[in-house]
């Protein structure tokens, strides 16, 4: 057994959702969830924004800042190679789509990167991924 450093290193703990079809763009993907630090950047973008401009001003950043989050999580159906390897392109393209589909896309970013649950859901959850011993 590694150290607790190694182990938490080494789990694969992101997780993906396979084969999600796109009818509309004609395509199949994998949707990955992001890490946490992807998040934390998000998360100050919409601050910093908010703060900025107002709540009703920063509708089209915040749209944008979607885009970006959906072009981190697209993937090559099987592979570990984003659509998107270039973001700053992917959110030039995924900027011009539906709205809709790209929302779609980005609620199911959050459910896989676990953004959507709450404190106390994930202490639940992370309970029924123990082993059950406690001291």
């Amino acid at each position: 057994m590694g150290s607790l450093k190694e182990l938490i290193r080494q789990a694969q703990d992101i997780k993906t959702q396979r084969d999600v079809e796109i009818p509309e763009w004609g395509i199949t993907v994998d949707v990955h969830g992001l890490p946490s630090g992807d998040w934390e950047a998000y998360q100050n973008k919409l601050n910093k924004l908010r703060f900025q401009e107002g709540r009703s001003g920063a509708e089209m950043n915040v749209r944008s800042n979607r885009a970006e989050i959906v072009a981190k999580c697209l993937y090559e159906p099987g592979t570990d190679q984003r659509v998107f390897p270039d973001v700053t392109e992917g959110i030039a393209i995924l900027s011009k789509k539906s709205q809709g589909i790209v929302d779609g896309l980005f609620t199911l970013c959050r459910h896989l990167s676990g953004e959507e649950r709450d404190f106390k859901q994930k202490v639940k959850d992370a309970e029924g991924n123990s082993d059950g011993d406690q001291s």
